[in-house]
């Protein structure tokens, strides 16, 4: 099974009318990446505790969708997010750091950064659902998915 490593800032949490909101179709991103992977936390909001991380959604998002991402697991990293990436892994993250981008081009998994940025393109996790649905298609010959409308 493949993990995702999911950031924050950009990806789940977007922008409307200027203000920090919960990206478009946040919801059926969430159960779409439960329902298939292995999903991991890999944010600055994070260090090691799921829960800072609800903590910190709960300020811009419902209980009930709080509670929907418990299954999500921790990570931990010192300085360069690329430290906790491993196993078979898709990571999707609005902005990574030049150097994290060199990282993964060095260890030749730069395919495995899929760009996701809610704040500049509020549709973005249609995308990310379809991209990642394709590259399952790809590997493993499955039904073709549509995104909601």
């Amino acid at each position: 099974m493949h993990r995702i490593y999911l950031d924050v800032d950009g990806v789940l949490l977007g922008e409307s009318a200027g203000r920090v909101a919960l990206a478009r179709h946040a919801a059926e991103f969430v159960d779409f990446l439960l329902g298939r992977y292995e999903v991991y936390w890999l944010t600055t909001h994070c260090c090691g505790d799921a829960q800072a991380v609800l903590d910190y959604l709960g300020r811009y998002a419902s209980a009930d969708f709080v509670a929907r991402l418990s299954p999500i697991k921790p990570t931990r990293f010192d300085v360069l997010k690329t430290e906790a990436l491993a196993g078979d892994f898709y990571w999707l993250d609005d902005s990574p750091l030049q150097i994290e981008l060199a990282e993964l081009r060095r260890r030749h998994l730069f395919d495995r950064w899929i760009e996701v940025n809610t704040r500049q393109r509020p549709d973005d996790l249609l995308f990310a659902m379809s991209e990642l649905a394709a590259i399952e298609n790809r590997t493993n010959r499955g039904a073709p998915f549509t995104p909601p409308l």
